[in-house]
């Protein structure tokens, strides 16, 4: 009896023993399964989050300089806050652990949002600077246009103002015909210097219809031949100055030929040479003539 309780005794005995050997077993494996499957997740994890960093440093490269693509100062600035936001993240990234699961999550999460309100961003960008394009473009269309126009009115002045010298030219006296004699004291012809006592200016005003009629005043102006004008000190103006002439005449001009005559009493001693008399009437040179005294 006391074999059989001691054979019964060692069989349970070794039955615990071959069970918690058992047990043993089952936890040491669980224990190498659950540290593989720790291994597995750690490296998976550091995986995530070396992949999730390089997410944000290339989504940071690819929106470095975007706020200078716009010139809207309040665009710019969200811009550059974003920008600001992107590399607080990737610094709060580098210091989260591994193991740190809902951290990382979040963290791509925010990338994600940030992604979001960026691409917004440069939509918003590409929009402007295809409307400033286009308004560039309009403007450029406008200058061109403004250009075009301004020349035109400039050939129209230049025509007019070619026109209305034309029809100042046209409405200018002329001489038709232009003659000078010099006499002497009693009035018969000399080329004699010391004979001469009164010089003789002949001249016809051509027929003008555009000419403003009435009377005109008409001045000669004796050169001698060293250039100095036969004067008593009279001036008329001419050209913005006032010139000296010898001999003036008021005639009644009605838009046909008018002849008539100036006179000069020589009182001042002549020399040899070429003479030239100029006539002028209504500020303007209207004829010429030349002639000589001989000793």
């Amino acid at each position: 009896m006391a074999e059989r309780k001691k054979v019964f005794i060692y069989g349970a005995l070794g039955i615990l023993i071959l069970g918690m050997a058992a047990a043993l077993i089952f936890f040491v494996k669980k224990s190498a399964d659950k540290d593989t499957e720790m291994k597995g997740m750690v490296a998976q994890m550091t995986y995530e989050k070396s992949q999730l960093q390089q997410e944000y440093e290339d989504f940071s490269k690819s929106t470095d300089g975007l706020q200078f693509k716009t010139t809207n100062d309040s665009l710019s600035h969200q811009i550059v806050k974003q920008k600001q936001r992107i590399q607080s993240l990737m610094e709060e990234l580098k210091t989260v652990k591994v193991t740190d699961v809902q951290k990382i999550n979040q963290l791509k999460q925010e990338l994600a949002t940030v992604r979001k309100v960026l691409r917004q961003y440069v939509i918003m960008v590409d929009s402007l600077n295809r409307q400033n394009q286009a308004l560039t473009a309009e403007n450029q269309e406008v200058k061109q246009k403004y250009t075009q126009v301004s020349l035109h009115a400039e050939q129209l002045s230049k025509e007019k103002s070619s026109l209305q010298e034309k029809v100042i030219r046209a409405a200018r006296l002329d001489i038709k015909a232009m003659s000078v004699e010099t006499l002497t004291d009693r009035n018969k012809r000399t080329d004699r210097v010391n004979k001469t006592s009164m010089i003789r200016i002949n001249f016809t005003i051509a027929k003008n219809v555009t000419a403003a009629p009435g009377n005109k005043h008409v001045y000669a102006r004796i050169m001698t031949p060293d250039n100095e004008v036969l004067s008593k000190g009279d001036v008329f103006p001419y050209e913005n100055r006032q010139i000296q002439y010898s001999c003036k005449k008021s005639v009644e001009y009605q838009g046909e030929d008018l002849s008539d005559v100036l006179y000069w009493k020589v009182n001042e001693l002549l020399f040899p040479g070429s003479y030239r008399v100029d006539l002028f009437a209504d500020g303007n040179l209207i004829g010429q003539a030349s002639f000589r005294l001989a000793k």
